[in-house]
């Protein structure tokens, strides 16, 4: 898969709702989960413009919403000024006496070290504090690696795996869902195109004549009536700090 780098989504910050529809699907199935009422303080990590914030607040009395990316943050401040923003690495969250509940969505996949970053939400929850979070997984794309699979630049996980990372780092899971979304897309260009704007590159190693190849295999092997289409696996959990 492409990669993507905290500067990439920051100079997207302005554009990535609109590019963004399967991970506003995935805010707002994320969001069943969510209970009337959540006991502050919470925080939300890899927040990005407020795709799942935008169903935190009003639910809660004091929301930590925080990102890597500068400009995301100042277009989450514009959105939804009732959270309080903060510029922050998802495995350095913001300190607190101990947050109730800890959230992040569309987030986890992206990052270079879940496990340290599972532990570090670990210290700063509070002895039973709940994590709701939802990302993408093992099946995502699997129409385009099928066709370059070295384009991804990590390992694709399955739920079992993700369970045990997070079992490992100290949070039992109570329930997890998985649920497979599916974009249509003129080609594969088009695809790439939509993946690229969101914030995500292709990594450097790969050159150029062997993209146009895998996309051509794309469109050759997945075009349908209307066009092409592409996958997305994304896991929901909910599990509580032992």
């Amino acid at each position: 898969m492409t990669s993507a780098l905290p500067h990439e989504f920051d100079r997207r910050a302005s554009e990535y709702e609109r590019h963004a529809p399967v991970q506003r699907e995935a805010a707002q199935w994320l969001a069943e989960w969510l209970p009337d009422e959540i006991e502050h303080p919470a925080l939300e990590l890899g927040a990005g413009t407020g795709l799942f914030t935008r169903h935190l607040v009003g639910r809660t009395k004091r929301l930590v919403a925080s990102d890597i990316a500068p400009r995301m943050v100042q277009a989450g401040i514009d959105r939804l000024p009732d959270a309080e923003w903060a510029v922050a690495e998802a495995a350095t969250p913001p300190e607190s006496q101990g947050y109730r509940w800890i959230f992040s969505c569309s987030l986890i996949q992206w990052l270079p070290d879940p496990d340290a970053a599972f532990r570090a939400w670990h210290r700063v929850a509070a002895p039973g504090a709940r994590l709701v979070s939802g990302w993408f997984v093992r099946g995502t794309l699997a129409e385009f690696f099928r066709s370059c699979p070295e384009a991804s630049p990590f390992v694709w996980r399955g739920a079992d795996e993700w369970h045990d990372l997070l079992a490992g780092a100290g949070w039992t899971v109570q329930r997890r869902e998985s649920r497979t979304f599916v974009r249509h897309h003129a080609d594969s260009a088009a695809m790439l195109r939509e993946i690229h704007n969101a914030g995500a590159v292709i990594p450097r190693r790969m050159g150029l004549g062997k993209l146009r190849q895998a996309l051509r295999e794309y469109d050759r092997d997945n075009r349908g009536q209307g066009g092409v289409q592409s996958t997305f696996v994304f896991l929901r959990v909910e599990a509580v700090r032992s």
